[in-house]
């Protein structure tokens, strides 16, 4: 099993850099909004976004002060879109512990999600790169109109595959390529080619990210530490459930449709497992966890590269 350590190991001196830049721009002398942005800091999980930054910058020609700057813009850009996206589906944890919204209440979430937005803008202005800016300014937009491709499929009941996959693309999906690629462009030896592969790795490591996630929501929060059943509560329609339902009789598919109405999510995560919904998704997801090692092994092996297959399989293997 990878682990975090062995994954940090070749970027241990950037990563302690760019957490201080982090923590110092995720503050503020307004006294409420301090106080939220303490709350931010005692949130942020494990941070493999910034992870991949620095080890994509490692890769493609080494870890420059941009790469710093830049990780700390998309890893702000992460946190306020996560603080916006509770208001939205009115939820009241966030790993573990009470969400900004619920914490605070809904209008200090919303004004604090703007700040911290507002501040990633600003330390990506900070890297004086105009790449690393549109880049930057382009996610923002996508991942926006990701939110609203789930919000239309959660409404619409679509138990469509493409149009899964559609939506993690435009949201996980497209972090990560983006952190991915920034990465690469703030290198020491910038690299169209290289820019464009390591976008397109991050975006395969994005998807299996969300996979793995949704998975998780059909496991009791015992094993994984993640509230489960959150997303089928809000009626969000993920692999598993959709390979079922795509492939059951009409008296099943009845049934899950009247699961979904009555919010009963122990038959939709019992259902996904015995009809191999789960079975399923872990298989897409080892599909695209083995390509995107296949793309590691184009790359020199460095302590950079070995560090960033230890991530893909701790991404696709992880249990929490």
């Amino acid at each position: 099993m990878s682990t975090l350590s062995a994954i940090k190991q070749p970027i241990q001196d950037s990563y302690l850099l760019f957490q201080s830049t982090y923590d110092e721009m995720l503050s503020s002398v307004n006294p409420t909004l301090g106080l939220m942005m303490e709350h931010i800091k005692q949130t942020k999980g494990k941070q493999m976004r910034p992870l991949l930054v620095l080890l994509s910058a490692g890769i493609c020609g080494g870890i420059t002060q941009t790469t710093i700057n830049a990780a700390v813009a998309l890893e702000l850009l992460h946190s306020a879109s996560l603080v916006h996206d509770d208001v939205v589906d009115d939820s009241d944890e966030r790993r573990g512990m009470l969400s900004a919204k619920a914490k605070f209440n809904n209008k200090i979430a919303i004004l604090g999600g703007d700040y911290i937005l507002s501040t990633a803008l600003i330390e990506a202005a900070n890297t004086d790169n105009i790449a690393v800016i549109k880049t930057l300014s382009a996610l923002g937009k996508q991942l926006s109109e990701g939110e609203f491709f789930q919000m239309e499929n959660t409404q619409g009941r679509l138990f469509d595959e493409n149009a899964y996959f559609n939506v993690i693309k435009n949201k996980t999906a497209a972090l990560f390529a983006a952190c991915a690629k920034i990465g690469a462009i703030s290198s020491n030896n910038i690299d169209i080619e290289k820019e464009l592969k390591m976008a397109s790795l991050g975006e395969i490591i994005g998807l299996c990210f969300q996979i793995k996630d949704d998975i998780f929501d059909y496991t009791p929060s015992s094993e994984t530490g993640k509230p489960s059943g959150k997303d089928l509560l809000e009626g969000k329609i993920t692999l598993p459930l959709i390979y079922v339902y795509n492939n059951a009789d009409t008296a099943t598919k009845s049934a899950i449709l009247s699961a979904l109405d009555e919010f009963d999510v122990g038959f939709l995560q019992t259902i996904a497992k015995e009809k191999g919904g789960i079975e399923y998704a872990n298989g897409r997801l080892h599909h695209l966890q083995k390509r995107a090692l296949e793309m590691i092994d184009a790359f020199s092996n460095t302590p950079y590269t070995r560090a960033l297959k230890e991530y893909v399989n701790y991404v696709a293997d992880r249990s929490r």
